[in-house]
């Protein structure tokens, strides 16, 4: 992608960042520092997904390649194989993507930088910091804590070691500085706009972008109000009870909103399961994507078995896949939503039966 050159020729770059703490964070750390380093606002376009809606589909190539840019940097999208975000000119490839959800394969014509291989998986919002730290010495004192409020976004508060790989030692006083706690309400006012039915996602990312304190983003009443919607919304489907599978390892919830709450009430669910049997909770919500003929689903792996090592924690992505291929013309039919995040946390959008 050649940054310096880039930023030294003020040559167009689309930002296309995923909605959510970590995804927003990746974004506001790749727009400040493209900023301090001098290229103009009017170089700088970004570009946030509809409701319901993934990079990798034809709709969004299309509203990408709208905004006429020479480069784009996808952060937290997601990875799968397909054809390019943008169409190569010159044999050049245009997209950075910069991710950590598990693939193995990804979108042609693309500069890849994940971390989904490799234990501990550093969030993107880590490792857009890791990539940029170099360009801008003082970027961990000024807005080091957008890594730190991505971070926990994706992994909580108790993951991060930091000063131990990959966590950069230099995150660890910025923590001190700035406070866990308002780190942590931070983390739930930025995730709470894209979990409403209005879905604002583009006024998260102006209040966040302009924020210099993750207090500043808490103490907004914007996400205050949203976050008041979404445990409303949350309170309303939390004790929804699940059924389960002949198999007795699935647990299934059925939910009709246009919130997305489904991930939140699956990790509420899956904290309950206890006996070993049980693998993962799953949480379908008919009526959140825009498409009245597409389910959206997420799953979290059984609070039972989140001791346990790496080796030993079930892959849900697989488990689905799984149940998927018993079930002769599903995987045809569901397309490449299907089984998309982390092996413990996994989830996506498939066709109503």
């Amino acid at each position: 992608m050649h940054l310096l050159y880039r930023i030294k020729h003020q040559r167009s770059v689309l930002i296309v960042p995923d909605k959510d703490a970590d995804g927003l964070s990746a974004g506001t750390l790749m727009y400040k520092t493209l900023r301090h380093l001098g290229l103009s606002p009017d170089s700088i376009k970004v570009h946030h997904l509809s409701k319901g809606a993934n990079v990798h589909s034809d709709e969004e190539r299309q509203r990408m390649e709208a905004f006429h840019t020479e480069r784009s940097i996808v952060l937290d999208q997601g990875s799968r194989p397909g054809p390019p975000l943008l169409t190569s000119k010159g044999g050049e490839k245009r997209v950075l993507i910069i991710d950590h959800h598990m693939s193995t394969e990804f979108p042609r014509d693309a500069v890849i930088l994940t971390a989904c291989q490799t234990l501990p998986i550093a969030t993107a919002a880590l490792l857009t910091y890791v990539l940029l730290r170099r360009l801008w010495p003082d970027l961990d004192r000024v807005e080091g804590w957008r890594a730190i409020v991505g971070v926990v976004g994706d992994l909580g508060t108790t993951v991060a070691k930091w000063g131990r790989p990959p966590w950069p030692a230099e995150l660890q006083e910025v923590v001190k500085q700035v406070g866990a706690k308002n780190v942590s309400d931070a983390v739930a006012s930025i995730n709470a706009p894209r979990r409403t039915a209005d879905y604002n996602v583009p006024k998260a990312w102006d209040i966040y972008l302009h924020a210099s304190h993750p207090s500043e983003v808490s103490r907004n009443a914007f996400f205050k109000l949203c976050r008041l919607e979404v445990k409303a919304e949350t309170e309303r489907w939390a004790r929804t009870p699940p059924s389960f599978s002949l198999d007795a390892r699935v647990a299934v919830i059925t939910i009709h909103t246009g919130y997305q709450v489904h991930p939140v009430i699956a990790t509420r669910w899956a904290g309950t399961l206890g006996r070993k049997s049980k693998k993962l909770l799953m949480c379908a919500n008919t009526g959140f994507n825009p498409d009245p003929d597409k389910v959206s689903f997420s799953c979290r792996i059984a609070g039972s078995l989140r001791g346990l090592s790496e080796n030993e924690k079930p892959d849900l992505i697989s488990l689905l896949v799984e149940y998927g291929n018993a079930i002769p013309g599903f995987s045809d039919g569901v397309g490449a939503d299907f089984a998309r995040g982390h092996k413990e946390a996994t989830g996506g959008v498939i066709p109503k039966v």
